[in-house]
């Protein structure tokens, strides 16, 4: 599975650093503060969806091991699986192969900076 950490560690990023600018105006600092808020807005829409997709993949999991085991039970402790059992098995890995990339993509979108004009 995809370790997430690296957009994690990017969502972290993202915030800029406000302790050393002298802002010009009133106005400037407002946009700044405004920034940051959007910001957070947005790193908290790609939390939820990934949060949601990665709950959707686990409930899809559960069902396709779970018919799996019912396969495995039908058919006994076979050494040799046929090649029904093998497809199954083969659609199970390419089916985590497309979560990872999908899980990956989404949070990648974490590490994204916020242009800040």
């Amino acid at each position: 599975m995809t370790d997430t950490s690296d957009g994690l560690a990017g969502l972290l990023a993202t915030m800029p650093d406000f302790s050393q600018h002298s802002f010009s105006s009133a106005g400037e600092r407002k946009f700044h503060l405004q920034l940051l808020l959007d910001n957070k807005e947005k790193q908290l829409q790609q939390a939820g969806a990934l949060g949601q997709r990665v709950l959707a993949q686990q409930i899809e999991l559960e069902e396709k091991i779970r018919h799996i085991q019912e396969f495995d039970a039908e058919h006994g402790e076979d050494d040799d699986l046929d090649a029904e059992a093998r497809e199954r098995y083969r659609e199970l890995a390419d089916t985590i192969k497309r979560w990872d990339g999908e899980n990956a993509q989404l949070s990648s979108a974490f590490g994204a900076k916020v242009s800040q004009g």
